[in-house]
């Protein structure tokens, strides 16, 4: 792979820093001036880059959805198994996504962002059809089958609640007392697809 052009590592360094704003307040409060100080350039240097920030919004869902798409595809490939996979994929989502207050702060922030720009909904929507497609493919790998997709998405349903409670209730639940809970809905619904014909 070609090292990145000047322009693309501006274009990654404004937004990433889109990201850090969010994490810290509210969308509302953020600014093309204040990403352009998080990013450490003049305010004018945004707009070579981006249009807007709707446009800045919609590179930070993408490099979302590569960062963390790798971040479960890398993991998932250090398992030997079928059923490694699956573990090591709900550690990934537990870790990664359920117990990392700076994501959860940027993804509900773009959500709302949604509400108020319907443009901004589509992006929105990839974004969360990208995370069910990767979580059904680990079900399919091991086997599921047809129920994939049913399971992926109760999957990222169910881990996206615990994440709305660990940002309201940091003490609310433990990191392993989530993962035992998720794996044993897992196997147990693997369990009664095996004894009951859907």
């Amino acid at each position: 792979m070609g090292r990145k052009s000047n322009a693309d590592e501006r274009r990654d360094q404004i937004t990433w820093a889109l990201f850090d704003c969010l994490a810290e307040r509210g969308h509302e409060k953020v600014t093309i001036k204040e990403i352009a100080k998080k990013a450490g350039l003049p305010p004018g240097v945004i707009h070579y880059y981006f249009k807007n920030k709707d446009e800045i919004v919609t590179s930070l869902a993408n490099a979302i959805i590569q960062k963390y798409s790798a971040k479960l595809q890398n993991s998932i490939k250090k398992a030997t198994t079928p059923e490694q996979q699956m573990e090591y994929a709900v550690d990934t989502i537990i870790n990664e996504f359920v117990f990392d207050l700076p994501i959860n702060q940027v993804l509900y922030n773009l959500i709302q962002m949604t509400f108020e720009r319907k443009q901004l909904r589509v992006v929105i929507q990839h974004l969360f059809k990208k995370y069910r497609e990767q979580i059904s493919d680990v079900f399919r790998s091991v086997g599921v089958g047809s129920d994939s997709e049913r399971l992926g998405a109760s999957l990222v349903a169910v881990s996206e609640g615990f994440a709305i409670q660990f940002m309201i209730d940091p003490e609310a639940f433990k990191q392993e007392d989530v993962k035992r809970i998720i794996a044993r809905a897992i196997k147990d619904r693997l369990n009664i697809r095996k004894l009951i014909k859907e």
